[in-house]
């Protein structure tokens, strides 16, 4: 009797000190690690790399936007290329286009969320880092969040830029051409294959911290990411917060990307494609997060906002 009494006790005290159960992991975390499992961030790159030089209106570059178009449509979405006026410095072979691709939601009361990567380059190198492998991360997480995600609340567009080398043309060029879509957030991926380390908020120092540490806040692997209220002025964020569009641009290790950009050592022998695929799970993952985020949308700065903003910031408009 006095064997089982202790085994009873025992019993006992063990269940009052046993660890609670981990909660089941959130479905922006599933997203996450299959897109971080996914071998097609390095195929995607390596295939678009393998173009050369991509400079906007060039026959490289045309394959790229069908290329990016194809594997959307693999993944069950319907691109839109959109063509707009070359802009100076562009190649004379092609059309100068960007390629679309939405995501429906069910609320069509809210904003848009837009992910970004530049399909172009300068006449050197592979544009490995600039920025072939970013768009191979956005179109892994367009095909996780369309695969294996229900219908997001806000719509979610993927768009690849051309233009981005001739200061930002293509994506200026976007935003004329959807004056009357509301977006709720623009996030922009353009510094290399690095690890993400946080966001520039782009001037919305306290709102856009809040969003993205609401939306990530479940998963532990993004606690360490941070904010910093810089412009990042030289990427296709830039007509987004000229326009007054609240937008992040992803703050990545960029050391290996500050070598080699622009220069004929950009190739995808220098990419880190561990980080680059961690950096698709980060991307489905906040794409989700914002699409579904219960907040309202954030206002859209006016004008003579937006002009005081990059005044402050010494940006010139």
């Amino acid at each position: 009797m006095r064997t089982s009494a202790a085994a009873a006790v025992l019993l006992l005290l063990g269940g009052a000190c046993a660890r609670p159960p981990e909660p089941a992991p959130s479905l922006a975390s599933r997203l996450a690690d299959r897109a971080e499992a996914s071998a097609a961030v390095e195929a995607d790159t390596r295939a678009l790399a393998a173009l050369g030089p991509r400079v906007t209106g060039s026959a490289a570059c045309a394959r790229a936007e069908e290329l990016a178009a194809a594997r959307l449509r693999e993944a069950g979405l319907a691109p839109v290329l959109e063509t707009y006026a070359r802009p100076e410095g562009a190649a004379l072979e092609a059309p100068a286009r960007n390629v679309l691709a939405d995501i429906r939601g069910t609320d069509g009361s809210r904003g848009l969320v837009l992910l970004a990567a530049h399909l172009d380059g300068v006449a050197v190198g592979e544009g490995a880092a600039d920025d072939a492998v970013n768009v191979a991360v956005l179109l892994e997480a367009a095909r996780t969040l369309e695969a294996f995600a229900p219908p997001p609340r806000r719509s979610i567009r993927f768009a690849f830029f051309t233009g981005e080398e001739q200061r930002m043309k293509g994506s200026a060029a976007y935003l004329r051409a959807h004056p009357d879509e509301p977006h709720a957030l623009a996030v922009v991926f353009d510094l290399g294959s690095g690890k993400a380390r946080g966001f520039f908020m782009n001037g919305r120092k306290q709102e856009l911290r809040a969003l993205f540490q609401r939306v990530l806040a479940p998963d532990r692997r993004w606690y360490a990411l941070y904010g910093t209220y810089q412009i990042w002025a030289g990427c296709d964020a830039l007509p987004f917060v000229e326009s007054g569009i609240p937008v992040l641009t992803l703050l990545q290790d960029d050391k290996e990307y500050l070598v080699v950009r622009h220069t004929p050592a950009d190739v995808v022998g220098a990419l880190d494609f561990a980080s680059a695929r961690r950096n698709a799970g980060l991307a489905a993952a906040l794409a989700w997060g914002a699409a579904n985020d219960a907040a309202p949308d954030l206002p859209r700065m006016t004008a003579e906002e937006s002009r005081a903003l990059l005044k402050r910031h010494g940006i010139a408009p």
